[in-house]
């Protein structure tokens, strides 16, 4: 290639707009709106949310990023005594800069996983045992779909464990930044890639749009106060028809899951070449996220042709991200530099 590195393959968040995105945004951007999400382009988007997932008593809101809407969701689901479970990799624990706990005073604790995939004695275990005034008082459960290794809930798995939280008399959130590669991958509805969770976290940015997640409130009486929430960090958009109009854009025609579906096949497309070259994946290759076992001379000479993320210093595995945007000439010739190295 020559040049600068390709940021083709360092994050789904590298990835251009959608054409389609870009038209809808261009297509509400004609006259004055009301502001606020009090806009016919915010009601149609919360609806086209709400018929997807198949929850048409749930409430919308909107952010600008997916910390923002992950914060919005936990921050408004708890009191400052409260406890807030999570794998040990998620993205509200390792990604987020304390965000979650700054904004809502309550303890984040982690939960031991396999790739972000919690199991349900473990979640029982690490409940069990508190008492009433010594200990944070447990309160809420967020799981990643899919996990932040590649991984995914499988339908079955994903409701065992939402009925046990809710057993323990805990809510669960599902941060769904990659919601859309999930449901791809496992060939199942919307809502069973959730399952019965109270609130989800939707993402927009890395699949097609030029920025905006959602909230998706499955139980709002249980998030009492979550607009508050949303208006003092600074997320309610006052011309909020520019969030929705892309969302719209995503939901209208099944683009979404159309974006999603084609970044999972260029990340098997990937991983079956990586293999073919004797490298051996970190972690299964379930959605669009690949995590391999890459020295350090080969992860050198790549980064000279592909940007790819070595999560951990000095741990040698890499991370290739797949989008919408990328495309089989990409993938082969990251094979084909590959192939020179190892």
């Amino acid at each position: 290639m020559g040049g600068v590195p390709s940021s083709a393959f360092a994050s789904d968040n590298a990835a251009p707009a959608h054409p389609l995105v870009l038209e809808a945004l261009n297509r509400v951007n004609d006259g004055p709106a009301p502001s606020y999400g009090d806009d016919p382009v915010t009601a149609h988007a919360v609806d086209a949310i709400r018929a997807a997932f198949d929850s048409p008593d749930a409430d919308v809101l909107f952010a600008f990023t997916g910390t923002a809407a992950n914060i919005i969701a936990l921050a408004s689901a708890v009191r400052p005594w409260h406890e807030i479970f999570c794998s040990d990799v998620a993205h509200v624990l390792v990604d987020e800069a304390g965000g979650p706990v700054r904004l809502s005073g309550a303890q984040l604790t982690r939960l031991a996983s396999a790739d972000g995939l919690i199991t349900p004695q473990e979640l029982e275990r690490r409940v069990l045992g508190r008492s009433a005034v010594h200990h944070s008082q447990p309160r809420i459960v967020s799981v990643t779909q899919s996990t932040e290794n590649g991984r995914v809930w499988t339908a079955a798995a994903l409701r065992e464990f939402v009925d046990c939280a809710h057993n323990l008399g805990l809510l669960v959130h599902i941060d769904g930044a990659r919601i859309a590669n999930a449901i791809a991958a496992l060939g199942v509805s919307p809502l069973e890639a959730i399952g019965d969770a109270d609130i989800v976290s939707v993402g927009g940015t890395k699949n097609g749009m030029l920025f905006g997640d959602a909230v998706l409130v499955r139980r709002p009486e249980q998030f009492d106060g979550i607009r508050f929430v949303q208006k003092q960090i600074g997320h309610l958009a006052s011309k909020h028809r520019f969030i929705a109009a892309q969302f719209t854009a995503l939901f209208d025609d099944g683009l979404w899951l159309r974006n999603a579906a084609h970044a999972n096949a260029m990340a098997r497309r990937l991983s079956t070449g990586l293999e073919a070259l004797g490298l051996q994946l970190a972690a299964p290759a379930e959605s669009n996220e690949i995590f391999v076992k890459l020295d350090a001379h080969s992860h050198r000479g790549l980064a000279e042709h592909y940007l790819a993320h070595q999560p951990d210093v000095g741990v040698p595995v890499v991370r290739f991200v797949c989008s919408w945007s990328t495309t089989e000439a990409e993938v082969d010739d990251a094979l084909a530099v590959l192939r020179t190295l190892v």
